[in-house]
């Protein structure tokens, strides 16, 4: 099979977190070297340096085998070991400095996870501060935990907020409403996985304007994007709840047919028909192929049809 089943984290994802911890172990080591004060928890922080090293290189070796699960992991465990930190200052000015490294938890969350997440993890945070402050004897402990959380969840929060509002951009054509090729290659696949574990056919559909350009050509760019606009809408009132639009670029479209083979695909192409644009379709029914060869037989498929018209 050409598909992995796994709930996996991106590749930007591990290779980022892999990064920060590479970073907070070098910093800890510099601070063991240097330390605030002479007082200051060196065991601790060569401890500490080399978990942080090693989740680095854990996360480098093993970056494709990594799951969400273990990303959200190492956050918790980030979390649980700065407060241990905190807890463990013998001074105020170490305590300060080292309570607002709960600050990169939370902006590595806003930026790769969704709301309900990065709220989880800034529980987590208030608590393991919190606990740390009281642990520590901190004095003024209540004003320095509402500063400190304040201050990491309203940049946490912020953040989160915008990079939602760019992956949201980021998956969808502007013009059509469709799915940018990026989001469709990322549906496609989660389709194929779950065809994997029910066994339901999975067809894969190219769709290509005939004389396209000729619209351009003779009315214009503008009536030639009124016309995708209004295809890509009449297609997906006429599509069924589970199909997937996409827009390749140009004025090339890609649909993936969840539970249907390529005589129910014709039927509904047929549908889809009644529009007055006329167009070519490829058809191509998973076979177990990479999603790169199923991809290329229905666009050898689609230009097929157009060598007909």
């Amino acid at each position: 099979m050409g598909v992995r089943v796994t709930r996996g984290g991106s590749t930007d994802e591990v290779r980022v977190l892999a990064i920060a911890c590479l970073i907070v172990g070098l910093v800890l080591a510099v601070t063991v070297g240097i330390p605030y004060s002479p007082t200051a928890p060196r065991g601790l922080g060569a401890v500490l340096t080399a978990v942080a090293l090693c989740l680095a290189g854990a996360l480098h070796v093993f970056r494709d085998h990594v799951r969400r699960a273990h990303l959200h992991g190492v956050l918790v465990l980030a979390i649980v070991l700065i407060g241990v930190c905190v807890a463990s200052a013998t001074t105020p000015d170490g305590l300060v400095l080292t309570a607002m490294s709960f600050i990169w938890p939370a902006l590595y969350s806003a930026v790769f996870h969704e709301r309900r997440a990065l709220l989880r993890h800034l529980v987590a945070t208030a608590t393991s501060l919190g606990l740390a402050l009281a642990a520590a004897g901190a004095s003024s402990a209540p004003q320095t935990w509402f500063f400190i959380m304040a201050t990491t969840a309203g940049i946490g929060l912020v953040l989160n907020s915008r990079m939602l509002s760019l992956r949201v951009e980021a998956m969808i054509d502007p013009l059509t409403g469709a799915l940018s090729r990026r989001a469709f290659d990322l549906a496609a696949q989660m389709e194929m996985a779950r065809a994997v574990r029910s066994g339901h056919p999975l067809t894969l559909v190219m769709l290509d304007l005939d004389r396209f350009k000729d619209i351009n050509d003779q009315y214009g760019h503008a009536a030639g994007d009124t016309v995708l606009a209004g295809l890509a809408r009449s297609w997906r009132a006429s599509m069924r709840p589970d199909d997937v639009l996409g827009r390749f670029g140009g004025d090339e479209f890609v649909i993936v047919m969840p539970r249907t083979d390529r005589g129910e695909a014709e039927v509904v192409l047929a549908r889809l028909r009644r529009d007055l644009c006329d167009w070519s379709a490829g058809v191509a029914t998973w076979q177990g192929e990479t999603y790169e060869e199923w991809f290329a037989a229905a666009d050898s498929r689609l230009y097929t049809a157009k060598a007909r018209h």
